[in-house]
């Protein structure tokens, strides 16, 4: 982890953080925004505290993503309980890509340092309840959902989970691959390409903004990985608990005879000929 520093100096080069620019002015800060203490306390008054050689902000995401990481396994183990040691391949799928959001985000922190949040984005009250709340409880709200899938009301088969990781890669791939682009540019600039010399390493002359690979697609092309990654998280839950629901509020208003006819009549939840 990049949390503690080794006699002054870090593990990784540092990307440089808008209170270490050399042009001052180019900052709009708070002060000169004149915002009140209720703004100054949400959205923070200081970029990057470090005390005792610790990066308070590496370390509220640290934290943020080991609660995470166990709260997705917590539902993991409450689900095998109540149903008696099986897992549905909606929760294995669903915990599949969680766990590997958390796992590569940690793994390949120094990338982070050149994000937004990390040089840009002040350490107040939002950051902190990001990080601590948001972040571990909210995140992986879909599993919350998964815990109660019993083979009762149905399953996801192996092929459209198989298609779930497929979406949920093409997403990683997108924002992996533009965050990458971006910090091989910024902790080498000389360097004329990226991906094995398949992408160009293009800049808006006389500046450091990219325009090639990732960055020609999209101003922001980042977030819509993550977009397609937060879908692919969705669909679990979409394919499971909430037909789940629907089934049984319909086989209560109908009764076990017609709903059971019915479904033999029309055996597909969700997708023709797939499930």
């Amino acid at each position: 982890t990049l949390l503690f520093f080794n006699g002054g100096k870090e593990k990784y080069a540092r990307c440089v953080t808008i209170d270490q620019l050399k042009d001052a002015s180019t900052i709009q800060d708070a002060d000169t925004l004149k915002r009140s203490w209720i703004t100054t306390f949400f959205l923070g008054q200081v970029w990057n505290p470090r005390y005792f050689g610790i990066d308070i902000k590496m370390l509220l995401y640290l934290l943020g993503a080991v609660a995470l990481q166990l709260n997705i396994l917590s539902c993991v183990i409450t689900h095998l309980q109540i149903n008696n040691g099986h897992a549905s391949n909606a929760i294995i799928t669903y915990t599949i890509c969680f766990t590997w959001f958390v796992f590569e985000y940690l793994m390949g922190e120094e990338v982070h340092l050149y994000t937004y949040d990390l040089f840009a984005e002040k350490m107040g009250f939002k950051l902190a309840w990001g990080c601590l709340v948001f972040y571990p409880f909210f995140y992986p709200i879909g599993a919350y959902s998964l815990v109660n899938n019993t083979a009762q009301y149905g399953d996801i088969s192996v092929s459209l989970s198989l298609c779930i990781v497929g979406v949920f890669v093409s997403g990683w791939v997108i924002t992996r691959g533009a965050n990458m682009q971006k910090f091989a540019y910024r902790t080498n600039p000389t360097q004329k390409t990226f991906l094995f010399g398949l992408i160009p390493q293009t800049t808006i002359p006389g500046t450091r903004i990219l325009c090639s690979g990732w960055w020609g697609v999209a101003r922001h092309f980042n977030y819509s990985g993550e977009i397609i990654q937060a879908l692919a998280l969705s669909l679990p839950v979409l394919f499971v608990s909430r037909q789940m629901d629907d089934d049984e509020v319909c086989r209560r208003k109908y009764g076990d005879v017609c709903w059971d006819q019915y479904t033999k009549m029309v055996p597909y939840r969700i997708l023709p000929g797939v499930w």
